[in-house]
């Protein structure tokens, strides 16, 4: 099976190779986890390291604040990548389901997209009227996605402060694969960390490892267990 590497330091070598060509990933995680983080850097790494166009889908900020708070915080020129037409950052209102539909499948078929990511699938509640519809929405996105010609990246909001609180949602059990980020309290401060929960079609670590946010974006500390 042909895998795809994530770009993040530690966490390629945590999932033997990378994840499953074509896998739906969530990355779940409380305020200021950095999935976001996460997800552009999957995106920005894919462009610069492996030659693979990123399309980031916002549901909740604007384009212009995430480019400019990423750009500020680790340097990376997503300008220069935008405009070179190797990454695609798309806001959707969020009341328009088959709208981000139509992107999605747009952005493989028209661009050559082979990365997405998808922020965030907790906003995706407010595209449906109960948790019914919800839940049928999300089947058929995941669905939808799954026919695709890319891999793509979810993320979720999950106040994941304590490990034992961690309660899951649909998200996990249907997605391909779950990497948890947690903000665990440590003393007087509290430390990143990230564990894969789940990953369909490959082997992978089951420890919890130290995230760190350096100046170049995340890395996991894999000699380091928590």
């Amino acid at each position: 099976m042909k895998k795809i590497l994530l770009g993040i330091p530690g966490l390629d070598e945590m999932l033997e190779g990378g994840v499953p060509s074509n896998h739906n990933i969530l990355v779940a995680g409380g305020p200021g986890a950095g999935k976001t983080t996460f997800g552009m850097q999957y995106l920005y790494r894919g462009v610069k390291d492996f030659g693979e166009k990123g399309l980031f889908i916002t549901l909740e900020q604007k384009p212009e604040k995430i480019i400019n708070d990423l750009e500020t915080s680790y340097g990376w020129d997503l300008k220069k990548e935008i405009k070179n037409k190797n990454l695609f950052i798309q806001s959707v209102d969020r009341f328009n389901f088959q709208n981000l539909l139509d992107i999605c499948q747009s952005a493989v078929v028209n661009l050559g997209i082979k990365r997405i990511v998808l922020d965030t699938v907790t906003i995706l509640r407010l595209f449906f009227k109960d948790d019914f519809e919800f839940r049928k929405g999300l089947f058929n996105l995941l669905d939808f996605l799954s026919s695709l010609d890319a891999t793509v990246v979810l993320t979720s909001e999950r106040d994941y402060s304590l490990r034992e609180d961690a309660r899951f949602g649909l998200e996990e059990f249907i997605s391909d694969g779950v990497i948890l980020l947690y903000n665990l309290p440590r003393r007087n401060e509290r430390v990143g960390a990230l564990e894969i929960l789940k990953m369909r079609g490959t082997n992978h670590s089951r420890s919890i490892y130290p995230l760190q946010m350096t100046s170049n974006g995340l890395e996991v500390v894999p000699e380091e267990m928590l």
